[in-house]
């Protein structure tokens, strides 16, 4: 059995697919210990975790001054203020971490570069996670040209050579994705990629929801903007009260006429929520898909793979960083229609909403790449590859042992 250590930034959507991972590998015997910024997340962790906190160094506000920007832009921003400063600050106090627990293995997020430089200065093996499909993609020659100089500098400083994706190790990138959501249409940066789907198991679901309250006599939509936007979103979800409020579907494809809305918002909108509305401040939301039939969201990765794993159809409304690119992906895979966040109206909301649940050809495309995820293993399948990288195997792309390295997946586009 082995001893490893997992290395993630303080952002709930990076931590859910990695608990997943870390409840398997428990499951299997190993030991599991954690490298996290506790005092920035919610209480996710088990509480017999072994935990090692990180300092908190970083001013970047996802949801403030960062909501300004928008395209690629925001991909440079989200790096510029949040990635490499929190890297540089967290290099030295993840150096003491990594000496107290001796892993045998260091699983790192491809967010917490940290992790990947202190592995390789102390030429402890390691693998990457990669949350979204994005953080793997060619955006522009500007773009990746200027992130390659701000890697560059930073492992210069650090004392390890160069390289010009230094969070995706050499060795392995798990990509909590599908191949399929990505339809061959974007040139990938150059690893061997395992794309394995959501983690969807061994979650902590302590998040009371009143069950009781969904009507069997209605279709049912799930809102969310995710855990960053969802306080900030305040104009959104009242265009949304107002737009659905009441609304029958007259000629859905469903056999449920009336609508029924789930929407993760601040408490305080729960007195003001129409009454074919339940408002919730968080949601199981994994238990919850499997009794919804759409969903409205801000296309964030993690979110988005989830719905399409139960086959949901999707609104999406992107609002920063990768978001607008998954929600490209799911518009290009016929899944999914686009939104407007910003200048959403009762109007067009109200539209888009009988679009997805009359027409079901969304349906439909939401139900091939339901196919496409569900040959993929999540959290197992993760867990098979980290075992057997530490035997001196892998798991093949095409899921087959094999005792050589894996190819690098191919670039596309």
């Amino acid at each position: 059995m082995a001893k490893m250590l997992i290395v993630v930034p303080p952002l709930t959507g990076h931590i859910n697919p990695a608990l997943s991972v870390a409840a398997e590998l428990r499951l299997r015997g190993h030991e599991v210990a954690w490298a996290v910024h506790r005092a920035l997340i919610p209480d996710l962790l088990p509480a017999d975790a072994e935990i090692h906190a990180l300092p908190v160094e970083s001013n970047f506000d996802p949801g403030g001054r960062s909501s300004a920007v928008r395209g690629l832009e925001s991909i440079r921003f989200f790096y510029e203020q949040f990635c490499l400063p929190l890297a540089r600050a967290s290099l030295q106090p993840l150096q003491e971490i990594v000496e107290s627990v001796k892993p045998d293995l260091m699983i790192c997020d491809h967010q917490m570069i940290a992790g990947a430089l202190v592995a390789r200065a102390r030429k402890i093996p390691w693998i990457t996670l990669a949350s979204t499909n994005v953080s793997i993609l060619k955006m522009s020659g500007m773009v990746d040209a200027w992130l390659e100089e701000q890697f560059a500098g930073l492992q210069r400083d650090y004392g390890v050579p160069v390289q010009a994706r230094p969070d995706f190790s050499p060795s392995g990138v798990i990509v909590f994705s599908s191949e399929a959501l990505l339809g061959g249409k974007y040139t990938y940066y150059d690893a061997p990629y395992y794309f394995v789907g959501p983690a969807l198991t061994n979650r902590k679901l302590a998040v009371e929801f009143p069950w009781q309250e969904l009507r069997a006599d209605a279709a049912r939509l799930l809102i969310s903007l995710g855990t960053v936007s969802r306080d900030r979103g305040v104009r959104f979800y009242d265009v949304m009260m107002q737009a659905l409020d009441d609304l029958n579907l007259s000629d859905s494809y469903l056999s449920r006429r009336p609508l029924q809305v789930v929407m993760v918002a601040p408490e305080e909108l729960c007195e003001r929520a129409p009454a074919n509305f339940i408002v919730r401040p968080r949601v199981p939301q994994i238990e919850l898909l499997a009794h919804m039939d759409a969903v409205v969201c801000h296309a964030g990765h993690n979110t988005v793979c989830e719905a399409l794993s139960f086959g949901l159809p999707l609104i999406v409304a992107p609002i920063r960083d990768d978001q607008p690119i998954v929600a490209r992906q799911v518009i290009d895979a016929g899944a999914g229609m686009f939104m407007r966040y910003g200048k959403v109206t009762v109007g067009t909301a109200r539209a888009a909403v009988e679009e997805l649940l009359r027409e079901p050809a969304y349906r439909d495309g939401a139900l091939r790449l339901k196919a496409a995820f569900r040959d993929l293993g999540g959290a197992r399948q993760a867990a098979d590859i980290l075992e057997r990288f530490l035997s001196g195997k892998v798991l093949a792309p095409s899921g087959q042992l094999s005792a050589v390295q894996p190819r690098p997946s191919h670039a596309v586009g």
